[in-house]
């Protein structure tokens, strides 16, 4: 199954200009919704939702959708752009609802900005039902690089990513009563090529998965599909 965006946002990521960082941004959108199989009698919570752009691909698929970002600034453009989900401002780390509220939560590209990630699982955990799924995406072994800060002189990392993510990583951060269910590894720099952009999601997919299989190409993200089994 497909899962289109509306006419209204379907393409946008909403002003990156770089048509192949577009290509992949819009790549693990589609992937992720794959993953996620929204439906319309769930609750799905996007954590870190950003400006919007993935819960477009999903607000018309699922019951109820809500979107959650530390971002004030962030959540006012998500208000413009997508219609019909609930934007609340508030911490990763400290979560404004009741226990097992939600049927979905992801989270993308958003582990890799936090000191303490496993504070934002455990939130997750609370919020989610049994049986509950999350998918989570990050960058796949991701080289940090640093640069000085011009005030303090101190080393930052760019783009505020503090933490390289792997498959042992990521699984360690997760509680026992979770398991995976699947694994996506999404974006070559050769498949994101807006030359592949006319393609279906599944056709892109193996189209990435061949290119994968050379020795200088590697995915940008791997995305984890997890159940909470308790």
């Amino acid at each position: 199954m497909e899962y289109l965006t509306t006419s209204k946002t379907r393409g946008l990521i909403w002003e990156i200009e770089d048509q192949i960082s577009l290509h992949g941004e819009r790549r693990r959108a589609e992937v992720t919704t794959l993953l996620l199989q929204p439906k319309q009698n769930e609750r799905i919570l996007d954590v870190g939702c950003g400006e919007g752009y993935q819960i477009s691909y999903i607000v018309n698929h699922a019951g109820y959708t809500v979107g959650v970002d530390l971002s004030l600034s962030k959540l006012i453009e998500a208000k413009k752009r997508v219609k019909d989900v609930d934007f609340i401002n508030a911490s990763s780390e400290k979560l404004p609802f009741r226990t097992e509220t939600f049927d979905k939560v992801l989270s993308l590209e958003l582990l890799e900005h936090l000191r303490n990630p496993s504070k934002t699982i455990d939130e997750i955990s609370f919020i989610l039902k049994k049986q509950g799924i999350l998918v989570i995406s990050v960058p796949y072994k991701e080289r940090i690089k640093m640069t000085q800060c011009i005030h303090c002189g101190k080393l930052t990392p760019i783009w505020g990513h503090l933490t390289s993510f792997d498959e042992e990583k990521l699984s360690m951060l997760m509680p026992k009563n979770y398991i995976l269910l699947n694994r996506e590894y999404v974006a070559t720099m050769v498949a994101s090529h807006p030359l592949f952009s006319c393609l279906s999601t599944r056709l892109w997919k193996m189209i990435d998965r061949v290119v994968r299989l050379l020795p200088s190409e590697k995915p940008c993200w791997f995305i984890s599909k997890f159940s909470k089994i308790r």
